[in-house]
């Protein structure tokens, strides 16, 4: 009995030491990690509006619609006007998903970036490669956004193709709306 109180000790002690290293090490670790991800962000905000200066838009509150999660908007300002919106949301696809896509002034998609897919390796990834993501550039706000229909799915990730389609089409819609309302966009 002895001996079991005494190897609880020991394990305790271990298990206490080790959380705290795990704690410092995250002390670290975590501002990088952050610094490294609004860097990430940033680039691909310069993709989406090329010479645009970003600000957050004012009122923009996240929200969660569908299980499709509104992270957060950026408004691209070219000479001091709105030139339209980006924002940062996550849903699911096979897995999740997180982009970044923004839409003009004229309710049309702008560009479509990732900043994470955690679908399977092989078809999943697929949605990474331009040949997928472009397709969207150009596109209505009002389009339907239907893998199979005005989207060409991925062959053998259709759920990630119908994914990632729920979460542009929740996302362009918001963003729309925010620039007609607050912006003077086209409605």
């Amino acid at each position: 009995m002895k001996d079991m109180f005494k190897l609880g000790l020991v394990l305790a002690l271990y298990a206490s030491v080790a959380c705290g290293g795990l704690a410092v090490v995250n002390g670290f670790t975590a501002p990088l990690i952050a610094a490294e991800k609004e860097k990430e962000v940033n680039q691909a905000l310069a993709v989406i509006f090329e010479g645009a200066e970003f600000e957050s838009a004012p009122g923009f509150k996240a929200a969660k619609e569908s299980g499709i999660q509104l992270e957060s908007m950026y408004l691209a300002k070219k000479s001091g006007q709105v030139a339209g919106a980006v924002m940062q949301v996550t849903g699911p696809t096979y897995d999740k998903a997180t982009l970044l896509v923004g839409v003009d002034m004229e309710r049309k998609i702008a560009k479509v970036r990732f900043l994470s897919i955690s679908d399977t390796p092989g078809f999943g990834q697929r949605a990474l490669e331009p040949a997928f993501y472009n397709q969207f550039a150009g596109k209505s706000v009002d389009d339907p956004f239907e893998a199979k229909a005005d989207v060409d799915a991925i062959s053998g990730a259709t759920i990630t193709s119908r994914g990632v389609s729920a979460i542009l089409k929740t996302a362009v819609k918001t963003e729309a709306e925010y620039l007609a309302v607050n912006n003077g966009g086209k409605k």
